[in-house]
């Protein structure tokens, strides 16, 4: 696999990058900081110490997820690619940058330097050279302090990471509705929405996906950012401008484009337009693998944007003008294979992209791209449970899909996985996935399997929402074999007590 690691560095690249603002570039150590603090040892030991530090915190605790285990070990990946070591990070937690992964949870300057205080104190604990934990917070420090999101304090524990999002949602419809006077109006009240600017950048790219040039025009007279992108994928960033392009709306943009708008190489390769690219690398070869500041430490490049879009001829020139699809080259398998594009696919594992960590998805249901993929390394098991979660639980909007379950198991999809202690029968009895679970049940799932707290899919059906069809899951539990609960858990449900 190709694992070149490009930069931004070039005087002419930064320059004509420097409009998407980011911060990567001045935020890195010395890349062999990582060897001399004495390697993944010492970061297993300091990021321990910071995390159990956090337990106690009472203020910073409730920022974080209700288990603390997984962030252990990503915050583990991050500081070690980050001074140097392996890329574990990129390679496995792809966000569209670090700014971008924490925009939603309520961080104060404060809370910064609480973080920060704890991190520095395990610093000291696990290593004995003073002066190397010195230049670890030389960096860190500015990167965390770079986070901060909000002036004010959370008024409760939950708003530490809801408040953050809801607060630019309601102006974001407006704004998408073309309600100008009622977003005026809106901010007039409470300006403070605009004051972080990745706020402004998604209420300006609502309005111009949508051609509200008059909304465009309030914002911007507010101080929004013209060229601030704002998050259009888990990986790409998007200028107003780029999304009034790429939905037609040729006024909104050309206003945009009169207020400042940079037509940059990363919307010029997202909109597919291969002139101005060819353009744009006569005059500076270095942006062919340009990483975009606006997702700070991950390397997203031009050829991110031009697969994102399924713009082969873009993704041709990038490669004929050198461009390497680099450590971070799983999403472009994922978009390509996303969009059905085999041709895409084949071309870029022909330029050696990691289709290792490609996990589950509905790239299964075309035997000749599944094939394609599962000979370069593609497994439906990674990362372990994953497949659970996305055909078995219910969550973002999934349907029924027996279909797509009965693919990922002729994949390989493993039926004894376990998902946050059940299987997947538990949580397709849950969400009343009749078919997903006759399926499952078909290709051996016990019926009445325990999970890590002794409960059985049955037991999961009886705690069903109220989308879910209780009664249907539970009957055909019971008709596969599954033993009765008993007779007090069958009191208070729909259908009463069983007879006899």
């Amino acid at each position: 696999m190709a694992e070149k690691q490009t930069t931004t560095d070039s005087p002419g690249v930064r320059a004509r990058l420097a409009h998407r603002g980011g911060f990567a570039r001045t935020l890195r150590p010395d890349p062999t900081l990582f060897e001399r603090i004495g390697g993944r040892s010492v970061v297993t030991r300091v990021i321990d110490g910071l995390y159990d530090r956090i337990e106690e915190d009472a203020e910073l605790r409730p920022m974080f997820t209700r288990t603390l285990a997984p962030e252990r070990m990503k915050q583990k990946a991050f500081l070690e690619e980050w001074m140097g070591g392996e890329p574990g990070y990129t390679h496995h937690h792809a966000y569209g940058g670090i700014r971008n992964r924490h925009g939603h949870i309520h961080i104060t300057r404060e809370s910064a330097e609480r973080w920060l205080a704890h991190m520095a104190t395990s610093l000291r604990d696990h290593i004995a050279d003073g002066r190397l934990v010195e230049e670890v917070l030389d960096t860190l420090g500015p990167l965390a302090r770079g986070l901060v999101n909000e002036q004010r304090p959370a008024r409760h524990g939950w708003e530490m990471r809801c408040h953050r999002e809801k607060r630019w949602r309601k102006p974001a419809k407006m704004a998408a509705r073309g309600h100008v006077e009622t977003l005026g109006r809106y901010l007039e009240e409470d300006p403070t929405v605009l004051d972080d600017p990745r706020h402004g950048a998604i209420i300006l790219v609502e309005a111009a996906l949508r051609g509200h040039t008059l909304v465009a025009a309030l914002l911007l007279d507010r101080g929004v950012d013209v060229n601030m992108p704002s998050a259009h994928s888990s990986d790409i960033m998007m200028t107003a401008y780029c999304a009034a392009r790429s939905k037609k709306k040729d006024e909104t943009a050309a206003f945009l484009q009169e207020r400042g708008a940079v037509y940059d190489i990363f919307s010029a390769c997202f909109l597919g337009d291969l002139d101005r690219v060819t353009a744009l690398l006569e005059e500076e070869p270095g942006l062919v693998d340009a990483h975009d500041p606006a997702c700070d430490l991950l390397p997203v490049t031009p050829l991110h944007h031009a697969v994102h879009a399924g713009h082969e001829r873009v993704v041709r020139l990038l490669f004929d003008r050198g461009a390497e699809t680099g450590m971070n080259s799983t999403p472009l398998v994922n978009y390509a294979a996303g969009l059905g594009r085999k041709d895409l696919v084949r071309l870029l594992l022909e330029k050696d992209a990691d289709a290792t960590r490609m996990g589950c998805g509905h790239w299964v249901l075309d035997p000749e791209m599944a094939a394609l993929l599962i000979a370069h390394g593609a497994d439906v098991n990674y990362p372990e449970g994953r497949w659970i979660w996305t055909a078995c639980t219910g969550n973002n909007s999934q349907r029924d899909d027996p279909e797509y379950v009965q693919a990922l198991l002729d994949k390989g999809a493993r039926i004894d996985t376990v998902l946050r202690g059940a299987g997947a029968l538990h949580f397709a009895a849950k969400a009343g996935f009749t078919g997903v679970m006759e399926v499952l049940l078909d290709n051996g799932a016990p019926v009445d399997a325990r999970s890590e707290k002794g409960e059985t899919p049955l037991s999961y059906a009886l705690k069903a929402g109220p989308r879910a069809d209780m009664v249907k899951s539970a009957a055909l539990l019971l008709a596969r074999g599954a033993d009765r609960p008993l007779k007090t858990d069958w009191a208070s449900r729909p259908w009463g007590s069983p007879a006899g």
